[in-house]
């Protein structure tokens, strides 16, 4: 899983004004969520005023509060995908158009996506085939985070590592619902299989399906694998590494 969070033109990150909605039920007292849904507007121009010194790692941890913030406080959609926007640009100017691709891809019909995708589709297109399965998968998991598998080579076998989240409607203050499994098996034809036995560590029995293709991987379950409530292993996953 990917850390949890703490432009129409070229180079230029897009800010967004704040909309926040309380959750009455929540059980935090609500002057403190009022308080962090205020907060959007300080990471936007935190995050744009790194961007423009040259520091995308940076950028991108601060757009990624942007991203958490805006979807926890409900804001308006065209604002939330500005912060999807603003990620995608730090991930570009580093050349890392895979990752880049997948934020724009939580939002493709939208005007601002569409047009940052195409800035880097020559080089996307420029990317050679992926020579197997090896490589790292993201799934959006909301909030900022996302769900991963990583394949690694491992002889004639594969190192298959699984990193899943439920992100709760409280989990920017109770943390995520978590999942995970890791196994060394065969991929052939494109497909590999993850088994659990009752006897597991888990206590429960399961299988896992994942099906291989060049940009993604899909994903599922047969049976309760015995993850966190609401997390499963389960939907297509996009390629973020070449």
């Amino acid at each position: 899983m990917k850390g949890l969070p703490t432009g129409w033109t070229a180079g230029v990150v897009l800010l967004a004004g704040l909309w926040p909605a309380l959750d009455a039920a929540a059980r935090i007292d609500e002057p403190d969520v009022e308080a962090d849904c205020g907060k959007i507007g300080q990471y936007a121009n935190a995050g744009q005023a790194a961007y423009q010194q040259g520091d995308f790692a940076k950028a991108r941890e601060i757009f990624r509060d942007q991203v958490a913030w805006s979807e926890f406080c409900r804001q308006p959609r065209d604002a939330t995908v500005t912060a999807y926007n603003n990620i995608a640009l730090s991930y570009l100017r580093q050349g890392m158009w895979l990752k880049a691709r997948a934020w724009l891809q939580l939002a493709p019909d939208d005007d601002k996506s569409r047009y940052n995708l195409g800035l880097m589709q020559a080089q996307l297109d420029a990317l050679p085939p992926p020579r197997g399965p090896a490589g790292e998968y993201w799934q959006y998991a909301g909030y900022g985070t996302w769900n991963t598998l990583v394949v690694k080579p491992q002889g004639q076998r594969y190192q298959i590592e699984y990193s899943g989240l439920y992100m709760g409607p409280m989990a920017l203050y109770y943390g995520p619902n978590l999942g995970e499994f890791s196994t060394v098996t065969a991929i052939e034809g494109g497909h590999a299989l993850y088994q659990q036995t009752a006897d597991s560590d888990f206590g429960s029995a399961c299988d896992i399906s994942m099906a291989f293709s060049d940009q993604q991987v899909t994903l599922s379950t047969r049976g309760d694998c015995g993850f966190g409530h609401n997390v499963r292993a389960q939907g297509s996953y996009w390629r973020v590494t070449p």
